[in-house]
């Protein structure tokens, strides 16, 4: 047992000065994410908003501990969550109590997440898995203003161990399970990339160009699948620390290819940020005390550590046979075991553009029959005249992620959009009161269709609701 003890911390141990910058990554992190949410605050998480709360939890495949946002759902206490929110993300920079900065971090994150499922994607069930094992490392032990941590570690280099197995794990599984997803046609003929590129609403001005080399790009869709298979491997390689290093570093610069020729978000930042924090600087000495150094406060943290590592292993595996399908899995464990994984957010299946990406995109219309001298505006960009022309960047498209991942979901999944119409006729009605026609309106949300395998075929419309309303304000 003592041999196996032995081995786990070769494997897995963290750098102490790489948690001080995982730490204020993921703050720092934090804080971008509230100011880009409050830009859509009141659409997103206003009780006037597009998804009441009442009905967030019927979108949501995980649980939230303590779900403060579905408590307190005024405007003004919602704003309010969003400040404390705020203040602890600074607390966690600064090294405030550290500790029970990443605790409250982890029930703010899952309590915001759960108001509106809807506008979530990978970089928030990064984030959110990020946070549930950071709360069991020192985060504060090295420049912090957390004085207990900063005496606990004092002379320690690095920590090892069940309370890094977790977050190094996690990490690694991340790619690997993505590989092992990317299982269609594409990804073995090398098309695979060339389709990604061809989201409009996920591929960036410089994604754009390599378009027009098919060459690269067919080398690029083998080079993405290597490294994701070879790279969390090397992860595990901690004796070896080169090794780590190496894994480390392809995947920095898999994670600087999608944010550079990508638009997807936070995502790839979130993830540099973890690889970072688990990149060795340097091998600990023989002598090194921190090797059996585990202050006897943390003990039970480790066997708790230990459980849910466990937890996460089972659950991965099981995905496996079950073609990555979370809810298959999950209608096979009892109601309790269900209850800790959803809440955890250990029931993940991590699967970017798997088992190939769309070979078909398009942009929404949201068509206002009414607006001035009786034209057609676009509520989606009523600034502009209404053009069917496929927009010239992704971000003339939808005004932010959250926005896309609306739209995208809500399309996808077959919802109603009489919420969301709701919204942007009363936002278009407050905004341009003068604009405003006495005669009867029309609203019509399009949904213009292209296919990346037939350029040649013009974009196809499709009507997907349709809502009148006659001036005395009675609908149809």
């Amino acid at each position: 047992m003592e041999s196996i003890q032995s081995r786990l911390k070769q494997i897995f141990y963290l750098d102490l000065r790489m948690l001080a910058c995982l730490r204020v990554g993921l703050g720092a992190i934090t804080l971008w994410d509230l100011v880009s949410r409050a830009d859509s605050f009141r659409a997103h998480y206003g009780l006037e908003g597009i998804l009441p709360p009442g009905q967030a939890t019927l979108y949501a495949d995980f649980n939230a501990l303590i779900p403060l946002h579905l408590w307190f759902t005024s405007d003004f206490e919602q704003a309010c969550l969003f400040v404390v929110h705020g203040l602890t993300a600074m607390a966690l920079i600064l090294g405030i109590k550290t500790r029970w900065a990443t605790i409250i971090s982890w029930v703010f994150i899952n309590s915001l997440h759960i108001r509106n499922p809807m506008v979530l994607y990978g970089a928030d069930r990064e984030l959110a898995a990020l946070f549930f094992w950071a709360m069991f490392l020192p985060l504060g032990a090295r420049w912090s203003l957390d004085m207990t941590q900063r005496l606990e570690w004092q002379g320690k280099v690095r920590i090892e161990g069940w309370l890094c197995t977790g977050f190094i794990l996690q990490v690694a599984l991340i790619y690997f399970t993505s590989a092992w997803s990317k299982s269609g046609e594409s990804w073995s003929d090398g098309t695979a990339v060339w389709l990604a590129l061809n989201i409009d609403t996920y591929t960036s001005d410089f994604g754009r160009i390599l378009l027009s080399s098919p060459a690269l790009l067919s080398a690029l869709t083998y080079t993405t699948l290597i490294a994701e298979w070879i790279a969390p491997l090397l992860l595990l390689a901690g004796p070896c620390v080169p090794l780590r290093q190496l894994g480390c570093w392809i995947l920095i610069s898999l994670q600087l290819g999608l944010l550079i020729f990508m638009d997807l978000g936070l995502f790839p930042l979130v993830s540099i940020i973890a690889l970072i924090a688990i990149t060795p600087t340097r091998k600990a000495p023989l002598n090194d005390e921190s090797r059996d150094h585990i202050p006897p406060n943390l003990l039970m943290l480790q066997f708790a550590a230990a459980f849910f590592v466990s937890l996460m292993l089972i659950w991965q595996i099981m995905l496996i046979p079950n073609a990555f399908s979370s809810n298959s899995v999950l209608a096979k464990m009892p109601e309790p075991l269900q209850w800790l994984l959803k809440t955890t957010r250990l029931a993940q299946s991590w699967s970017m553009f798997s088992p190939d990406p769309p070979d078909s995109d398009g942009w929404f219309i949201l068509e206002y029959q009414g607006g001035p001298k009786n034209n057609a505006v676009d509520l989606l960009k009523p600034t502009k005249p209404l053009s069917w022309e496929k927009p010239s960047s992704q971000k003339d498209m939808l005004d932010s992620d959250r926005w896309k991942e609306w739209f995208n979901k809500t399309h996808s999944r077959g919802l109603s959009w009489k919420q969301t119409m709701r919204y942007f006729q009363e936002h278009y009605a407050t905004s341009s009161p003068a604009d405003i026609t006495e005669t009867r309106t029309h609203l019509l949300l399009w949904f213009i269709e292209e296919s990346a395998l037939s350029p040649e075929r013009a974009p196809k419309r499709h009507l997907l609701t349709r809502h009148s309303q006659a001036p005395s304000g009675s609908d149809r």
